[in-house]
């Protein structure tokens, strides 16, 4: 993400330096609401509603904005359908298995593929990959050194952040 917001500020185009612009935003807005539901969830095991639905209002918003900007309509598509299908496929898990994974998990998916899917495919890839490697990691950690059972419940929403925000600082 770093190189495409750097490319388009610099680009000379003033649609493309609001683009830009816009998407920095959308990375500060990303930071602080990431930082916190990290925490939270981390202390509490919930992902309050009165942040990730304004965090997914405010990120459909900017995407829909820079998409005009940028005449990139395939990419809103990529990111409304990655949103839908990282947040529907934890729904069904949760429908399944409930206490495998929180309805805040699912709705913060929704928001986190929103943003890895607008920047591609193989963002979105690597922020799936990458949450479900730190989370993982972590729990078999965890259980090694005794802090954890296997049965023990470990917040996902911090690994699900980290995750999605790796694959968009170092994705293309």
């Amino acid at each position: 993400m770093i190189p495409l917001i750097g490319d388009l500020i610099t680009s000379g185009s003033p649609a493309q330096i609001a683009a830009g612009l816009l998407l920095l935003v959308g990375g500060a807005v990303f930071a602080v609401c990431g930082t916190a539901l990290a925490f939270i969830d981390a202390k509490e095991h919930r992902l309050p509603n009165r942040i990730v639905y304004p965090w997914a209002g405010i990120t459909a918003g900017l995407l829909m904005l820079v998409t005009l900007l940028l005449s990139d309509l395939p990419g809103l598509g990529r990111a409304v359908l990655a949103g839908l299908i990282w947040g529907g496929l934890f729904l069904g898990i949760r429908l399944l298995h409930p206490p495998s994974v929180g309805m805040g998990d699912a709705k913060l998916a929704v928001v986190l593929g929103m943003h890895a899917g607008f920047l591609g495919w193989e963002a979105f890839a690597a922020a799936v990959l990458l949450s479900f490697v730190l989370g993982g990691v972590t729990a078999v950690v965890l259980v090694l050194t005794g802090r954890a059972s296997r049965r023990t419940n470990i917040p996902f929403g911090p690994f699900l952040i980290l995750g999605t925000a790796l694959a968009l600082v170092f994705g293309s």
